[in-house]
């Protein structure tokens, strides 16, 4: 198979570049819809988990949050797997639909008020849904843009779409604060928490329009045309042990780091610090910009300098600073700000690399079946349970740094994935010849020592 395919021009009609713009403006519509949830905890606390304390509810809230991740390993065995036997595009638009109908529905359900008990488990079962329409979007996505990318720019090319998903989160916080200001936290809880899931319907059809435009990548086309598409994804990439370890341990911290400092800290910084929403958004704000501002320039360094380097510093620097920063934070809101920032350039550093790391590792026939796979079990064990755990934190140990405790913790894991990663970044061509599993001379295919194993 041609080492150079990937370098090709990927669509007739359509440059690289638009690929790229289309593909990211599509994941930033995606984690829009997703990420609305979290903005709008406090509210949803207040309409489907009425019970007098507000800790109470919003830890119910994020309990939701935390347990529908679990479905995201059935949406993985699903749409991985998919992936690889039908397209990345196609799975790119079913997973589009079904987030942008599940978020939309969410906006349209009566309150614990009207329906009682009915209301919360239908809010639990729409979430589940929107899990389940995540768990293939991000394997997907991540090798759609893999496979565009020459084999030298991508994690330049890949780490755009952690800088679209960030203006997506960063879009549904700036929406939700902007409705507060406006209408006031009274008329948010009767009505005008429905507006930012609402807006997934229009969305979504735009977002539907982009994508049906695209065709699949080079790598799969010529898989395809060679009918060497593999039969059993998940089965066949269940044999990259290595792969799946350490995508795990990366994927655990970036989905833990990413939805503390993305999605948490906006209810923190107004419920348990009493801030405001003002200095909520701001922070949240400044958190974002600084990491989309490092994003691509990390990204693109990886591509010189190897993904391990990077992998390595983040996770390091993550273990390190949580505790001096949140204590900063909780001091006034100009430490708001200030620390905010802080978090936000290390995500960024570490977010920067992530994706384009657990995605090349796996060969292209089971890319998205392993990676998608390896990243939700993570994402469900440790990234969707950081908010409920990081509020429980605060409400039993009454520390209002207890949060950085967790997010140390799993920056360790990710510092031994880090440690134990095999660099794919120069090793192999883009769409180079699926290897014998039992072959055991390649160094991504070599059994794993009884420690990493554990580490990883």
């Amino acid at each position: 198979m041609s080492t150079t395919m990937s370098t090709k021009l990927p669509a007739p009609g359509l440059s690289r570049r638009k690929i790229f713009l289309a593909t990211s403006f599509g994941h930033a519509i995606e984690w829009y819809e997703f990420s609305a949830y979290g903005f709008m905890a406090v509210y949803l606390a207040a309409v489907f988990f009425p019970s007098g304390n507000p800790t109470t509810g919003l830890l119910a809230t994020f309990g939701v949050f935390g347990l529908t991740f679990f479905i995201r390993p059935l949406g993985a065995v699903v749409f991985g797997p998919l992936a690889d036997r039908i397209g990345r595009k196609r799975v790119l638009v079913i997973v589009l639909l079904l987030m942008s109908g599940s978020t939309a529905l969410i906006g349209a359900l009566p309150g614990y008020a009207t329906i009682g008990a009915a209301a919360p488990l239908l809010l639990v079962a729409l979430r589940a849904l929107q899990n389940f329409s995540a768990a293939g979007e991000l394997g997907s996505v991540s090798a759609f843009i893999v496979e565009y990318s020459g084999p030298r720019r991508r994690g330049f090319g890949t780490s755009w779409l952690m800088f679209s998903a960030t203006i997506g989160f960063t879009s549904g916080s700036a929406l939700v604060s902007g409705l507060v200001s406006l209408v006031g936290d009274t008329a948010m809880e009767q009505w005008a928490w429905r507006i930012p899931f609402l807006l997934a319907a229009p969305l979504g059809l735009i977002g539907l329009y982009i994508r049906l435009r695209l065709e699949d990548t080079p790598e799969f086309r010529t898989l395809k045309k060679a009918d060497k598409v593999a039969k059993s994804p998940l089965r066949e990439a269940l044999s990259y042990r290595r792969q799946i370890f350490t995508t795990m341990g990366l994927a655990g911290l970036h989905a833990s780091s990413y939805y503390i400092v993305l999605t948490f800290m906006a209810s923190y910084i107004t419920t348990t610090l009493g801030f405001g929403s003002g200095v909520a958004l701001t922070g949240t704000l400044s958190a974002a910009v600084a990491t989309m501002a490092v994003i691509p320039v990390v990204g693109a360094l990886s591509d010189r300098v190897g993904r391990r380097p990077i992998l390595i510093t983040a996770s390091a620097a993550l273990v390190i600073a949580p505790f001096p920063v949140f204590s900063l934070i909780t001091t006034s809101p100009t430490a708001v700000v200030v620390g905010q920032v802080v978090l936000g350039l290390l995500v960024g550093t570490l977010v920067s690399t992530t994706l384009v790391s657990m995605t090349e590792i796996f060969p292209a026939r089971v890319r998205v079946a392993g990676s998608s796979f390896a990243y939700s079990i993570a994402n469900a064990v440790l990234g969707g349970s950081a908010p409920f755990i990081a509020t429980f934190l605060i409400d039993k140990t009454g520390s209002a740094i207890s949060p950085a405790a967790y997010l140390v913790f799993t920056s360790l894991l990710g510092l031994a994935a880090s440690l134990a990663y095999r660099d794919a970044s120069d090793a192999k061509a883009v769409g180079a010849p699926v290897p014998d599993p039992a072959h055991t001379t390649d160094p991504q295919r070599l059994p794993l020592p009884t420690p990493e194993r554990g580490s990883g």
